[in-house]
């Protein structure tokens, strides 16, 4: 009988131990913060996910998907530029910018949040440049936890081919094209012999 009774108390104190521990990594799990995530797109929400843009393009994005259990936590997201174009010289050249950065500190919640950082184009002494080209070159987005690193999503600008559109004479052309590109006159499918040339100080010149 005392030792019928014995193992019971030990069973129950056994149990009573066990729900503290599940208890206590139940806590543990709702009072952490991650990076689950870090990539390019074309949107804030992350829907239209990219790893090359365009000069031409119109809105680039870096999206940090977290989940955050815990008050306080601090998340930000760098955009680096690692690798410029010289027009000059015409050829790529290793660099290190910070071109845009955001940071949150989210409140703790269930499921996964978005930061969301955009690049915007600039002009050369850093004021807004919309409607600009973007610089062409290689980038990288940074995601940081709490100041440290965690993970990071490199992109690329290019170039973009030829116009797919007829070329409208002296509009502008360089910056979104190299300069003295020769494209179809009528668009990148057209068949037609017409040419139009890239050119740094009128535009495109267009064979009539």
């Amino acid at each position: 009988m005392l030792r019928s009774m014995a193992r019971s108390l030990v069973r129950a104190a056994l149990a009573a131990l066990a729900a503290l521990a599940a208890l206590g990594l139940l806590g543990a799990c709702t009072t952490t913060a991650r990076i689950n995530d870090v990539y390019m797109a074309l949107d804030g929400q992350g829907d239209r996910k990219r790893s090359v843009f365009y000069t031409d393009t119109k809105e680039v994005h870096c999206v940090v998907e977290m989940g955050v259990g815990r008050a306080g936590t601090t998340v930000e997201a760098v955009l680096r530029q690692i690798q410029s174009y010289d027009f000059r010289a015409d050829r790529f050249q290793d660099t290190n910018r910070v071109v845009a950065n955001a940071e949150a500190s989210p409140q703790p919640a269930a499921g996964i949040q978005k930061l969301d950082v955009t690049m915007s184009p600039v002009g050369p002494d850093g004021e807004d440049a919309a409607g600009s080209p973007f610089p062409p070159g290689r980038f990288k987005c940074e995601a940081y936890l709490d100041g440290a690193l965690e993970q990071e999503a490199t992109f690329n600008i290019d170039f973009p081919p030829c116009p797919q559109a007829s070329v409208r004479t002296a509009t502008l052309c360089y910056g979104f094209y190299k300069k003295e590109l020769s494209c179809p006159k009528y668009g990148l499918s057209s068949s037609d012999p017409a040419t139009c040339t890239c050119r740094a100080a009128s535009g495109w010149e267009c064979q009539k």
